[in-house]
């Protein structure tokens, strides 16, 4: 069974690796670092994985504004308006050829613009701009 003192050096490292320590908790983190080299090493290693997920959350974060934008009523509405036309157009095709083609046509269309619109909106920013490395 592990000490009192081994309990609570996990628990410090923990918090640091959650970055929820407070500076009090770090210093005496710190202390217990000075006393032991595998206490060092544990804490080392708890920051580093502070550092790792602060930058996965970040680009966490920055994905969901990107699919926030892809998935908005308005862009899913334009989608469905367009394959729902291509589909039309594909089956009319078939049947009447005259007819058929400008629904094709016109689904494509719509279909390009929802991407080009979506391109245009986002191009140039970086959606990890936030991201620190």
């Amino acid at each position: 069974m592990s000490s009192p003192e081994d309990r609570r050096v996990a628990e410090l490292a923990q918090r640091v690796r959650e970055d929820v320590a407070t500076d009090a908790e770090r210093e005496e983190l710190a202390l217990y670092e000075a006393e032991s080299e595998q206490v060092q090493v544990l804490a080392v290693r708890a920051r580093e994985e502070s550092e790792l997920g602060r930058g996965w959350l970040a680009r966490y974060a920055g994905d969901r504004r990107l699919v926030a934008l892809e998935n908005s009523r308005v862009v899913r509405a334009e989608r469905a308006v367009g394959v729902a036309l291509v589909t039309g157009g594909f089956f009319a095709t078939l049947v009447v050829p005259v007819v058929g083609v400008p629904l094709l046509i016109a689904g494509a269309a719509v279909l390009g613009w929802s991407v080009i619109r979506i391109a245009a909106r986002t191009a140039g920013r970086d959606p990890y701009d936030e991201v620190e490395e």
